[in-house]
């Protein structure tokens, strides 16, 4: 873990937050990456104090906006040359039809095109301080989800869990596709679903309304569980070498690391969705 820069999205609070809460600990670079300055900041003093890190760096960009997604690239290739570990974790569910900025339904803008695209203007830094490891936040919600190309933005029909599905099983695609891109560079690429993990978006809106919510609640784990498998794809020895993966929880393991669950996924869906979505963020890239 020590000696990394790493680059956690959506670290103001939740998985995001408590991944940097882990490592703060080490001697690694945080850039820690968040929408909003003062919250993030609050977040940033938070885990200094507990963890003594003077490492951590502060990157603000709105993930509904593709332009901002952009810079923020820009500013962390520039500022932060020596990147080796993306975690792309910042999440968005809503509970009815939204605009990004950019006129893109907003839960497919934030959870999966913004992730796309920061991916793919970091790969050249990445790959020159290789090994390096891409690790891609994703649910099993997934397993509900389809990808309608026809209806990409839900504008022909909207329901806010079956949008959060959809992009999950498109962060999947892209995870697994990446790797397959990046063979012989020594980056890798993983997915993983963290648990039903206990975070503010999850009571926010009425997806989980009607008390479902507090159905849920006592079957959630901390958002310090959710840091668990992450944490396992970002830095343990053992998935060093591991790409095109998608990972869950392994409540029987001691040391709560993660494994393996095999998935089967069609690739000409994985490289078709690579190619709409290329296009679809080509101004940007």
């Amino acid at each position: 873990m020590d000696n990394n820069t790493y680059l956690i999205t959506g670290a103001s609070d939740g998985i995001g937050k408590a991944i940097a809460l882990e490592l703060g600990t080490t001697d690694s670079t945080l850039i820690l990456h968040g929408r909003n300055t003062e919250k993030l900041q609050v977040a940033c003093d938070e885990i200094r104090d507990r963890t003594g890190s003077q490492q951590l760096h502060m990157v603000i960009a709105d993930f509904a906006s593709l332009e901002q997604v952009a810079a923020l690239a820009e500013q962390v290739a520039q500022d932060f040359s020596q990147l080796n570990i993306l975690i792309n974790n910042a999440g968005h569910l809503t509970d009815h039809w939204q605009s990004s900025r950019d006129g893109f339904e907003l839960t497919f803008a934030v959870n999966y095109l913004a992730p796309y695209l920061l991916t793919r203007k970091l790969l050249s830094t990445l790959i020159t301080n290789a090994p390096s490891r891409i690790v891609n936040v994703s649910s099993t919600a997934m397993g509900g989800g389809f990808l309608d190309f026809s209806d990409l933005q839900s504008q022909q029909r909207f329901d806010g869990w079956q949008a959060y599905s959809n992009s999950k099983l498109a962060n999947i695609y892209f995870s697994h596709f990446l790797a397959e891109q990046l063979r012989g560079t020594k980056v890798i690429s993983n997915s993983l679903c963290p648990g039903l993990i206990d975070t503010n978006f999850m009571h926010t809106n009425s997806v989980f309304g009607s008390g479902a919510y507090e159905r849920m609640q006592p079957i959630m784990r901390p958002a310090s569980q959710g840091a668990d498998v992450p944490m396992y794809l970002a830095t343990a020895q053992e998935t060093a070498e591991i790409s095109g993966e998608f990972f869950i929880r392994d409540s029987s393991n001691e040391g709560n690391k993660g494994k393996v669950m095999p998935l089967r996924w069609d690739h000409a869906t994985a490289e078709k969705l690579w190619s709409v979505s290329n296009d679809l963020v080509a101004a940007w890239l």
